[in-house]
């Protein structure tokens, strides 16, 4: 779910140019798998109620067990997969919303990447972007 700020950075990154850049790797911190919050038919979940029609409609979220709430009254989730060893327990069977961190749309509903991570994500213009130019700039000069 956009937030208002998330719809003002996709505006504009579109008006500059730039897009999310995603660089680093896994620093297998776990933190991924900590105080995360889920979301369904794109509402984020508020309430018990709601989580158990998650797990419901889909059995790989009972992962998933309920540790608080933010600030604004969001359920917060830890994963009971995560070992000691900061590494997943159940790693070929992650639902897909692991499989994809991290997804750059994170930054346009509020969220960040968790500390330690060893992501980075960056606005900057692509590459493409730079060579489409170049050939373009070459190409007009024959």
């Amino acid at each position: 779910m956009i937030s208002i700020a998330g719809w003002w950075r996709h505006l504009r990154l579109r008006l500059t140019g730039k897009e999310l850049i995603l660089t680093g790797k896994c620093r297998q911190c776990g933190a991924c798998c900590r105080r995360l919050q889920l979301e369904q038919s794109r509402r984020w979940l508020r309430s018990h109620r709601a989580f158990k029609r998650l797990v419901k409609d889909h059995p790989e979220f009972n992962r998933f067990e309920i540790c608080g709430r933010d600030r604004q009254g969001l359920l917060v989730f830890n994963c009971t997969k995560l070992g000691a060893d900061n590494r997943c327990h159940d790693y070929d069977q992650r639902p897909q919303l692991c499989r994809d961190f991290p997804h750059k749309g994170i930054f346009f509903c509020g969220g960040a990447l968790p500390p330690g991570c060893g992501y980075k994500i960056t606005e900057g213009v692509p590459f493409e972007t730079h060579l489409r130019k170049a050939r373009n700039k070459s190409g007009s000069h024959s």
